[in-house]
């Protein structure tokens, strides 16, 4: 399920933020430096799984994800939040199966943004990390674990 809604998810971006240059899938050893901006990045967060029901049967799986945006300059950033915000605050965001190639869209789910981010750079010669804004997003999935159904709220 992470891997078909972080996949999901950038896709969903990729379609819905045409400004952005691209949307980049952040895990070790990927470098952002001289990407062109603006640009967004995913970056999946510890999650957790919660039993909300007698007999085991009812879970609660939430996924956290970091979407970051970095743009050319503040004016631009400013914008480009509000774009994002809402695009992330979509109802019936496609969910695609990823265990097969091409994939194909499953489902749907949405995203609760938590909180939004403005992020300093740590120097001002650091062109890369300058006028960057973090979204913290969740996805909240109910699962039964007797018959493998899912839903999204």
């Amino acid at each position: 399920m992470l891997h078909a809604l972080t996949w999901s998810l950038i896709e969903h971006l990729r379609n819905q933020v045409p400004e952005a240059n691209d949307v980049v899938w952040v895990y070790d050893g990927v470098s952002l430096t001289g990407r062109t901006k603006p640009f967004l990045t995913v970056e999946q967060m510890t999650g957790n799984s919660e039993s909300i029901a007698a007999g085991r049967l009812d879970y609660e799986d939430i996924f956290r994800f970091q979407v970051g945006l970095r743009s050319r300059n503040i004016g631009e950033r400013s914008r480009l939040t509000d774009v994002v915000k809402d695009v992330l605050r979509q109802p019936n965001i496609p969910l695609y199966d990823t265990r097969i190639f091409p994939p194909t869209e499953e489902g749907v789910f949405v995203c609760d943004v938590k909180r939004v981010v403005p992020i300093q750079a740590e120097t001002t010669e650091d062109e890369t990390n300058r006028h960057r804004v973090y979204f913290d997003v969740e996805v909240t999935v109910y699962r039964r674990n007797a018959d493998g159904l899912n839903f999204n709220q």
